[in-house]
């Protein structure tokens, strides 16, 4: 079995992001497992059909942006083009943590692709740190792990909604609490979020469950959506690893092998993430 030809697209995240230390923190668990070989890229603009020949998957680690505010900086229609062809033809994809927000007025290719999104203009962060999402089992890559999993250190992006004409299928969710922004200094003055009439029972989607990692398709692609993934700590979680490893083999392949990290006995000893 060859390995799996990845590529990590990624060179603008929002300031508290960090990509190089994040794409650098998928690579190591990626090929910790033995099963993928990732390289990373910076910059995408200007991407042809020969940048993305040979890969089995992409990692789609890009906010297109600095802070949340600003405006989207897109990849360029040529690179859009290439990218959104070689998932049509069946190359996986994987859209990571807050690649899933995106501004109005993108291609619909974006939403079709994405099949849940948060859009820039309502986007919400919970004020919450630790917490614990449900993971729901039936799938090849959810099935053996815990039916829970804690979250420290992550986000909970509000608000999110599912693409108009695609039918993803929900692997993780959690409920988001209205009871979570009632603090004193929610919204942060960085990111301003609309309360309709000051009532935070009215902000969109609240007290639902809501969508945190998903399967999607498009043409003959297969996309794995994962929104968690912030911070060192969520990266730890062997259940958070066992996902994420599977959603991307999947999304490559179609297939399931892998499983969560094995702690036990002699593995002890290997260095993080003891696969």
């Amino acid at each position: 079995m060859g390995k799996i030809r990845t590529l990590i697209v990624s060179g603008r995240l929002t300031i508290e992001h960090n990509y190089r230390e994040t794409n650098d923190r998928i690579r190591t668990l990626l090929e910790s497992t033995g099963r993928f070989d990732v390289r990373i890229t910076e910059e995408f603009k200007g991407a042809t059909p020969e940048t993305v020949s040979g890969y089995d998957l992409i990692i789609f680690d890009y906010d297109g942006k600095d802070m949340p505010t600003d405006r989207y900086e897109r990849i360029g229609e040529a690179a859009e083009k290439t990218l959104f062809d070689y998932i049509r033809e069946g190359g996986g994809f994987v859209i990571h943590h807050s690649s899933v927000i995106l501004d109005p007025g993108l291609p619909e290719d974006y939403y079709k692709v994405w099949g849940y999104y948060v859009p820039m203009e309502s986007c919400r962060r919970a004020p919450v740190d630790d917490w614990i999402a449900d993971i729901h089992p039936g799938d090849p890559i959810t099935d053996g792990l815990n039916a829970t999993l804690m979250c420290p250190m992550d986000d909970i992006f509000g608000g999110i909604k599912k693409c108009p004409g695609t039918d993803p299928e929900v692997l993780v969710t959690v409920f988001d609490d209205v009871k979570n922004y009632d603090v004193p200094w929610w919204p942060p003055a960085h990111h301003p979020v609309h309360i309709p009439d000051g009532d935070l029972n009215k902000l969109p989607g609240i007290n639902q469950d809501i969508p945190l990692a998903w399967k999607n398709y498009y043409g003959k692609g297969r996309v794995f959506g994962c929104s968690i993934g912030h911070g060192i700590d969520t990266f730890r979680r062997f259940d958070y690893v066992g996902l994420f490893v599977r959603g991307c083999e999947w999304a490559a392949t179609g297939e399931v092998t892998l499983d969560k990290p094995d702690r036990s006995g002699d593995n002890r000893l290997k260095p993080w993430p003891y696969y």
